[in-house]
């Protein structure tokens, strides 16, 4: 209808507004175009979104993960995607010098760690803020293969073991498009020319001295300070989308504040809370029309009614003392006050309200204002 709200239902749902949405998608595009030098800058307005972008997020700029897909066919080494009942039980393997890896990552920072008895290894280091799990834990096979490197390992029978499925189940493929899971084949089949390379996946935190040494290494390395400028490796894709997409909630948010209609909904809703959103959005279809009406007012009350013409007067039904709308209702009215308390407690402030969506719904179910 002419008259829905459609602002105040995106602010509800947490629906980025149509033309925030198209500048985000354009944005991303633009950005994964620019990381496999696809992307020309013209004199034409629309190339300059990335220019407004790295105005607002300088951090874009950084060199990114995001490679050409790249396809392999010859690796010499192998990958095991199961563990071994020997791995499991943490006892030595006196055939393979093994050496152990593992990432972390935490709110001060990540990092990855290398562990190996046989080679006398032990190496944490830290990666920075903005590095991923799972390139931390890429990091951690990369830095164990160019320890075997510095050794001059040769003919020997090497195992590499990991907690990370997704990081060898990425070296198991035949394409890749990571530069870090690229840089990853490239220095482990200069090991594997020379030596019998395996990579195995062992369980976390399963008893093994050599994974718990790795680990603990990792958690070193993570509560490090990194050393050199940020980003420590390259940036991946997703991060960069994320904040993207960040970006468009502050958008969204700073449009929400500064608008002027909407009166009753910025009462409940003086700004867009993703958790509120996330529960009406698992309402079946009848319970948040229901809601959707209550808190925008936008519902079978007297008030709007008689806006469309369809009633000839704005009064409560109820108490016929005030205007019928959904916050008169909700807050106000002296006619409905036991199902008021039975379902909502005393009055409250409209945000309030807004964080009891069962009660809201059960208070309008026993009025049947709203069927």
């Amino acid at each position: 209808m002419r008259t829905t709200p459609t602002t105040a239902l995106e602010a509800l749902l947490n629906l980025t507004p149509l033309n925030i949405h198209i500048q985000q998608t354009a944005t991303s595009t633009a950005l994964r175009l620019r990381t496999l030098n696809l992307w020309r800058q013209y004199r034409i307005p629309h190339t300059s979104i990335l220019d407004t972008l790295t105005a607002a997020l300088p951090i874009v700029d950084a060199k990114h993960d995001l490679i050409p897909k790249q396809y392999i066919f010859d690796k010499k080494y192998k990958i095991h995607l199961t563990e071994s009942k020997q791995n499991d039980t943490g006892r030595h393997n006196h055939t393979h010098l093994m050496i152990y890896t593992d990432g972390s990552k935490t709110d001060q920072g990540s990092g990855s760690g290398v562990f190996s008895e046989d080679l006398n290894i032990k190496i944490h280091t830290s990666l920075g803020q903005y590095c991923t799990i799972f390139q931390a834990e890429c990091m951690g096979i990369i830095l164990a293969a160019h320890a075997i490197a510095a050794r001059k390992a040769k003919d020997e029978n090497i195992c590499i073991l990991t907690d990370s499925m997704a990081v060898l189940q990425a070296l198991n493929s035949y394409t890749v498009n990571s530069g870090l899971i690229y840089e990853c084949h490239l220095i482990l089949n200069d090991l594997g020319a020379v030596n019998n390379i395996n990579l195995r996946w062992i369980k976390g935190h399963s008893g093994s001295r050599g994974n718990d040494a790795a680990d603990e290494l990792a958690r070193k390395g993570s509560s490090s300070r990194a050393i050199g400028p940020e980003p420590i490796v390259p940036l991946p894709l997703g991060y960069l989308r994320s904040q993207v997409t960040s970006r468009s909630h502050d958008q969204h948010s700073a449009l929400w504040d500064c608008i002027s209609e909407c009166r009753q909904t910025k009462e409940v809703l003086p700004e867009i809370n993703k958790r509120i959103s996330n529960t009406l959005l698992k309402l079946s279809k009848p319970q948040l029309r229901v809601a959707v009406a209550a808190l925008t007012g936008h519902g079978h009350f007297n008030k709007h009614l008689f806006n469309l013409g369809i009633t000839d007067s704005p009064l409560c039904r109820a108490c016929m003392e005030e205007e019928e709308t959904a916050l008169h209702v909700i807050q106000h009215c002296p006619a409905v006050s036991d199902y008021r308390d039975r379902y909502l407690g005393p009055p409250r402030s409209p945000p309030e309200i807004t964080s009891n969506i069962k009660g809201l719904l059960g208070f309008f179910g026993e009025l049947g204002w709203l069927e």
